[in-house]
């Protein structure tokens, strides 16, 4: 029954390719209720009375990892990368769930920070294993469908969660689910590579990455349009919770069933984009998701109710999805193949800087007077930008001709 639906979902692939989407999967079904709890920290942020600012660091806390990217090839193996990447993404989990034992809302921040640090650090060595593991012609459905554990699981743990945090506080959950998530972990590290590289990842001098800048004109547009998306979604995220408690008072049971909504559209999207991806290109796919992302601060500028936030819900679902699948593509389908690493580098570095600086840069035109209107209407704008910059007439030239 599993071959068949593989077979449907993702084509035809060899035993050794399967065996790796059946891990994937089931670590994807484990790390679920991690993932969950996570979208309730800045609403138990906002409850604990922490401002836009305490917000607004957290969201920059997940993006410290991807500024260092850069150094995380000088710690890398050149064999076991699999293994390795497992240990460090366990150790990053196991911060997350002593937020159980935390008390105030510095201390999860501290505690965020340092697995969110930990999660991220390595995650250029995860494009690698993936171009390595999945062939190129059904890459796009086999990440689809080894991310259906992921939004399958989370269909059913995001109500639990919500229900767990009403009934018992997050003292319960989140030791729960980091012990999951380092399960996950283990699960991950039983991944098979067949064709291992022979040597240490080579350490790129940042000098080396700022020469793809100057010298690749598509991969320079594409990093353009990847900062004016997350400067889109990141500007507002320290004023969503204040929508939620504050405007609409929603319990986190009612935050739960957003969150169940957006968690089916999800699995949805990884079938869907999965096979435009394939058929189309991931440079054609996120020209899409961004346009549909502009939805999300578009509806907490108008909403009034929680059923309001429906339509965000199922745009963060469709373009979670996406992005996830899409954006290790768009590196691969840009960047020559003997330098797929240092591209994933750069990207993830700016998706870094981008990141810390994104949620604090909407605090700070708060305090110049701008309200949270205005900051969720300049968030729609920059997605579209993103899609503009993406349509650049760049993108139609093979990559032989540069």
């Amino acid at each position: 029954m599993l071959t068949r639906i593989e077979g449907a979902l993702a084509g035809p692939a060899a035993p050794a390719v399967r065996r790796n989407m059946r891990i994937e999967l089931m670590s994807s079904l484990a790390f679920a209720p991690y993932q969950a709890a996570l979208v309730f920290i800045p609403v138990i942020l906002q409850r604990l009375d922490a401002g836009p600012n305490v917000i607004a660091l957290y969201q920059s806390a997940s993006y410290i990892g991807f500024f260092l990217v850069p150094f995380a090839s000088r710690f890398m193996p050149a064999h076991n990368l699999q293994r390795f990447l497992a240990w460090v993404w366990a150790a990053g989990r196991a911060f997350f769930g002593l937020i159980g034992l935390a008390v105030t809302a510095p201390a999860i921040l501290a505690l965020s920070m340092a697995g969110f640090f930990l999660e991220s650090f390595p995650s250029a060595a995860y494009t690698r294993v993936i171009q390595q593991i999945y062939p190129a012609n059904i890459r796009g459905r086999a990440m689809g469908f080894v991310r259906l554990g992921l939004a399958a699981g989370s269909i059913a743990a995001t109500p639990l969660c919500g229900w767990v945090l009403d009934k018992a506080g997050y003292s319960v959950l989140f030791p729960v689910c980091g012990l999951l998530a380092i399960f996950s972990a283990w699960i991950f590290s039983h991944i098979r590579i067949e064709e291992l590289p022979v040597a240490r990842l080579e350490s790129r001098a940042l000098a080396a990455l700022w020469r793809v800048v100057r010298e690749d004109r598509r991969y320079r547009f594409y990093l353009l349009a990847v900062i004016a998306f997350g400067f889109g979604g990141l500007i507002p995220t320290a004023f969503y919770p204040a929508v939620i408690v504050n405007r609409l008072n929603l319990s986190y049971t009612d935050i739960s069933l957003l969150g169940a909504v957006q968690s089916i559209v999800w699995l949805g999207g990884y079938l869907l984009w999965g096979h435009v991806i394939d058929r189309t290109s991931g440079v054609w796919t996120v020209r899409i998701l961004f346009a549909v992302m502009s939805i999300i601060p578009a509806a907490y500028l108008f909403a009034t109710s929680g059923w309001m936030l429906l339509p965000a819900a199922i745009a963060q679902g469709l373009g979670s999805a996406g992005i996830d699948l899409s954006f290790q593509q768009v590196t691969i389908e840009l960047a020559p193949n003997e330098r797929t690493y240092e591209y994933a580098v750069l990207v993830r570095t700016v998706i870094g800087i981008r990141g810390l600086i994104g949620p604090l840069l909407g605090v700070w035109l708060s305090t110049l007077g701008m309200p949270p209107t205005a900051i969720f209407a300049l968030g729609s704008s920059l997605y579209l930008l993103a899609s503009l910059l993406m349509l650049s007439p760049v993108f139609r030239v093979p990559r032989s001709t540069r």
